[in-house]
């Protein structure tokens, strides 16, 4: 069951969401669509080439893995689990976790702008 819904699961609905996108193209006349045969041939190389690659690979890996060997020595008697900082938190984590990378970006698009907007040139150091 998993080694189906792997195959055709993201991949499937991925195939599924660009079919559907180019079809409204095609019907709207559009010239980004995608023409008809090409969108076959993708779907035949995902059917002949990535599912089976797939299965494959499922059938290899459950018929020549070997049993989990823990690293170390696992205690039976649980242990405490100690309290999250406050800084651990969900609701700090993710706010920063997108503002180093929104603050990155901005900082490099201002200086692209400023050089088109400005006519300065603009160089990497």
């Amino acid at each position: 069951k998993t080694m189906v819904l792997t195959a055709g699961g993201f991949s499937g609905l991925c195939v599924l969401v660009v079919l559907a996108l180019n079809t409204v193209a095609i019907a709207y006349a559009s010239l980004a669509a995608i023409p008809f045969g090409t969108m076959v041939v993708v779907v035949l190389i995902w059917v002949f080439v990535s599912c089976p690659l797939v299965l494959a690979g499922t059938l290899v890996g459950r018929n020549f893995a070997k049993p989990f060997v823990p690293p170390c020595r696992v205690s039976q008697i649980p242990r405490q689990i100690p309290e999250k900082k406050w800084y651990l938190e969900s609701w700090v984590i993710i706010p920063l976790g997108g503002l180093l990378p929104f603050g990155s970006i901005f900082i490099e698009m201002y200086f692209i702008f400023t050089s088109f907007w400005n006519y300065k040139f603009y160089y990497v150091y």
